[in-house]
């Protein structure tokens, strides 16, 4: 077992495509599910920036919504068809149900989405037209461990630490060029004996998933960018990672909050050991 651990969410997306080159995971019907207050399902300006793993990486970076926009490129690529959005009760960008949604390019070259879902409607990311390139994704937003966790296949385990503990960074700045949306979520732990309540029950649900563990882990800190409290957010790293290993055996941790170490070969065949070979 592989755990990823970054401090940006878009910085996910590196090791991802290093498991899929690995063979780790295969290339189409992956399930992602993704363990955050936040969808991440934000649509790209440029979808041009998609056709090269190293120019996404540096679009994600340089773009102000990086870190929610780096999922649907994986869908559009083929290699994502269903994503499991387990949300805490104060999220409420999207209601929980099932959502057959298909992301495309439209004529201007961006990223777009067929659904009229306020939260792509908000974005601009709605468009009734045609979509070029187009790939069909499920989605399915839950507050359920139990319903996230009913996993078939290969699966990609993606957790955001603000999940159990968010704050809104903008609280207190009106809306105009510095603040660009309204309220965002907030809510969660207050506390460390709160984060070990939360991790706990994280860590009981994830048995239900043994007979079938994720081919790859990435926990998000999220704490540079004031979304995780940074008073909790290295306990949080802590539990989590503790209560994977727990649960699937001790894993092998890369701590790669810089978001470059997924492009080190000596770092990826840490991460991914070749096979060894069988004498003859």
């Amino acid at each position: 077992m592989f755990i990823a651990v970054v401090e940006d969410h878009h910085d996910a997306l590196p090791w991802l495509h290093v498991a899929l080159r690995k063979k780790a995971l295969p290339l189409t019907d992956i399930h992602l599910v993704h363990i955050d207050a936040h969808p991440d399902l934000g649509c790209l300006r440029d979808a041009s920036a998609i056709k090269a793993p190293r120019a996404l990486y540096d679009f994600l970076d340089e773009s102000e919504y990086g870190i929610c926009e780096w999922i649907w490129p994986l869908v559009l690529k083929g290699h994502l068809s269903k994503i499991t959005w387990l949300k805490p009760a104060f999220a409420d960008q999207i209601n929980c149900g099932s959502y057959d949604i298909t992301v495309g390019v439209d004529g201007t070259g961006a990223l777009k989405v067929d659904s009229p879902l306020s939260y792509f409607v908000e974005d601009k990311a709605y468009s009734q037209e045609v979509l070029r390139e187009s790939k069909c994704c499920r989605l399915d937003v839950t507050e359920s461990y139990k319903e996230a966790f009913c996993v078939e296949g290969p699966w990609i385990l993606d957790v955001c630490l603000d999940f159990f503990s968010c704050r809104d960074p903008f609280a207190g700045i009106p809306l105009n060029e510095s603040r660009l949306t309204g309220p965002l979520p907030s809510g969660g732990c207050n506390d460390v004996e709160d984060c070990v309540k939360a991790v706990d029950a994280f860590e009981a649900a994830l048995h239900s998933t043994k007979s079938n563990p994720p081919a790859l882990v990435t926990v998000a800190r999220s704490a540079r960018d004031g979304y995780c409290p940074p008073s909790l957010v290295d306990e949080l790293e802590r539990r989590v990672i503790d209560a994977v290993g727990r649960v699937y055996g001790d894993p092998r941790v890369c701590r790669d909050v810089g978001g470059r170490l997924a492009l080190d070969p000596g770092e990826v065949s840490r991460a991914f050991p070749p096979a060894r070979k069988r004498p003859r």
